[in-house]
């Protein structure tokens, strides 16, 4: 989304919030869906924040949680109210950056981890190690992304299994703990799909598409809302109000 883009959905989302006038968060988790962080201001890709703006915005939402009663919740396959954070695809940033900040302000947050990007050995991508660490902080908890990062919509059942089953299997070993959750690759999913990761033994699964996670027959298309890079701390908490949510896909 290039700014122009941006500026005219700020200003309908402000339109929105003045005729709703509503709070999702007091109805069910508001699941905020992160991706990558950066120390070097770039906003060129949307889904890496600078640091300073994830700082600003994580320090807005907190503020204006606590002005209103809310807390922030782990995510987990039973709705309740409040806001959970989640990071896709397994950046090395969610260990370097984003969890010393979690642990300041004693915010639970849920990491799903592509098997493919940390068998590259990228320095951008968590390691085995790096894994490791994150599954014995507290406040950490960790899901898969599945081993390629690949539509699972377009995957026979019989693929669609060995990718659901050995990144689970990959990730126990791992961090030596039963893994029930994963994020759907590029928020693809169907009901086909569904029964599937369901079968596989997975309680709880998020997509992309935004909404609020209100009921358990959601628990295996958890609704999430996308932060990005040219978001605000204003934005932020708009976004997790739910001023977005007809905006968004």
């Amino acid at each position: 989304m290039n700014q122009g883009k941006f500026l005219l959905a700020t200003l309908a989302a402000s339109a929105l919030r003045l005729a709703r006038r509503r709070d999702e968060s007091r109805r069910g988790t508001r699941v905020l869906m992160y991706h990558d962080i950066n120390e070097h201001d770039m906003v060129s890709d949307i889904y890496s924040i600078p640091l300073l703006s994830f700082t600003r915005g994580l320090a807005a939402l907190s503020e204006w949680a606590t002005s209103i009663g809310h807390t922030f919740v782990a995510f987990t396959a039973t709705p309740q109210p409040g806001l959970a954070v989640t990071f896709d695809d397994g950046y090395k940033s969610t260990l370097q950056l984003a969890a010393p900040i979690f642990a300041e302000h004693e915010i639970p947050f849920h990491v799903f981890v592509t098997k493919s990007y940390t068998e590259q050995n990228n320095d951008r991508y968590l390691s085995h190690v790096d894994i490791r660490t994150l599954s014995q902080m507290p406040l950490a908890t960790l899901g898969v992304h599945g081993v390629s990062h690949r539509h699972f919509s377009q995957l026979e059942e019989s693929s669609l299994r060995q990718e659901l089953n050995d990144s689970r299997a990959w990730l126990e070993q791992i961090i030596g703990k039963p893994v029930t959750s994963l994020s759907y690759p590029h928020g693809d999913f169907t009901p086909r799909v569904s029964d599937v990761v369901a079968e596989c033994g997975f309680t709880a699964a998020a997509c992309s598409n935004a909404g609020t996670f209100t009921d358990v027959s959601q628990s295996l298309q958890i609704p999430r809302v996308d932060i990005w890079s040219c978001d605000s701390p204003k934005s932020t908490v708009a976004k997790a109000r739910g001023d977005w949510d007809l905006l968004l896909p």
